[in-house]
């Protein structure tokens, strides 16, 4: 179940420009088909400060997009 979810979040980020996000999945990946837990916990660590960046940023992105979208057509 790990690994399809994992494939799943992996897929995801590509489909919205995620780099890091996907390489992070990539990594983890790697460590948890290696059975390392350590390098899984280091590699979800990785993973979660990625994904709320990328998170941070897409809102940021929103809030722009309504405050253009007040200003309306000139």
């Amino acid at each position: 179940m790990v690994g399809e979810l994992v494939h799943q979040l992996k897929a995801c980020s590509s489909s919205v420009g995620a780099r890091k996000v996907n390489l992070a999945c990539v990594h983890f990946q790697q460590f948890y088909e290696g059975k390392s837990k350590e390098r899984c916990l280091m590699a979800l660590n990785v993973l979660r400060n990625e994904f709320y960046d990328v998170r941070d940023r897409l809102q940021t992105i929103m809030q722009l997009e309504q405050q253009i979208a007040t200003l309306g057509p000139n």
